[in-house]
C-alpha cells in the first residue's frame, strides 16, 4: 500500500470517529438539558429564572471584579505616593546627616591640626633638652672615602693597547726645482 492511501484512510478513519463522538456529545448534552428542566419543573423553576439567575449572579461577579480592580488601582496609587514620600524623607535626612558629618569632619581637622601643633612644640622642646650629635666626623669620613675611591679608580685605568704596530712609511722628499733629489748629500 502506498502512503498517502494509508493517511487518506487513516484521515477518513479519524474523522468519522470525531464526528460520531460529537453526535454523541449533543445528543448526550440535550438529554441533561431535558432531565435539569423536568427536574426544575418538579420544584416550580423555569430555564427563563435560571437563566435570569445566573445573569444576576454574572454581574455580581463582574460587579466585584471591577470593585477589586479599583481598590487595587487606588492601592497602587497609595503605594506609589507613599514610596515617593518615603524617598522623598529619606533624601532630605541623608542631606541632614551629609551636613551634620561634614561638619564633624571640619571640626575633627582643626582639632587634629592644633593637637599636631602642641604634639611638633612639645618634641621640640624635648629635643632641645637633649644633647646634639656631632655629624661633622661623618662628612670628613666620607670625603676621605670618596678621595681614596678616586685614587684607586685614576690609578686603575688601562693603558692603551695597539693591537697593530703601525709600520713607518717613508716621506717623499719635496721636489726642488722639478728635481727629485736620489740622495741627500750632506750640506758642506
Amino acid at each position: 500500500m502506498d502512503e498517502v492511501d494509508v493517511m487518506t484512510r487513516a484521515g477518513e478513519n479519524v474523522g468519522k470517529a470525531v464526528g460520531t463522538g460529537l453526535k454523541a456529545a449533543r445528543q448526550g448534552v440535550v438529554r441533561a438539558g431535558h432531565a435539569a428542566e423536568a427536574k426544575l419543573a418538579d420544584r416550580g423553576i423555569t430555564t427563563d429564572q435560571v437563566r435570569g439567575a445566573l445573569v444576576e449572579r454574572a454581574d455580581a461577579l463582574m460587579g466585584k471584579a471591577e470593585d477589586w480592580e479599583k481598590q487595587t488601582r487606588r492601592q497602587r496609587k497609595r503605594l506609589a505616593k507613599k514610596s515617593a514620600q518615603t524617598r522623598a524623607d529619606l533624601i532630605g535626612k541623608a542631606e541632614v546627616v551629609r551636613k551634620e558629618v561634614k561638619k564633624a569632619a571640619k571640626h575633627a581637622r582643626k582639632d587634629a591640626k592644633v593637637r599636631a601643633k602642641e604634639i611638633r612644640k612639645a618634641a621640640a622642646q624635648l629635643g632641645a633638652d637633649a644633647p646634639k650629635r656631632r655629624r661633622w666626623p661623618w662628612v670628613l669620613g666620607l670625603l676621605i672615602a670618596a678621595a681614596a675611591a678616586g685614587y684607586v679608580a685614576m690609578t686603575r685605568r688601562p693603558q692603551e693597547v695597539h693591537l697593530q704596530e703601525e709600520e713607518q712609511v717613508p716621506h717623499a722628499e719635496p721636489v726642488l726645482n722639478g728635481q727629485v733629489p736620489s740622495q741627500k748629500e750632506p750640506i758642506k
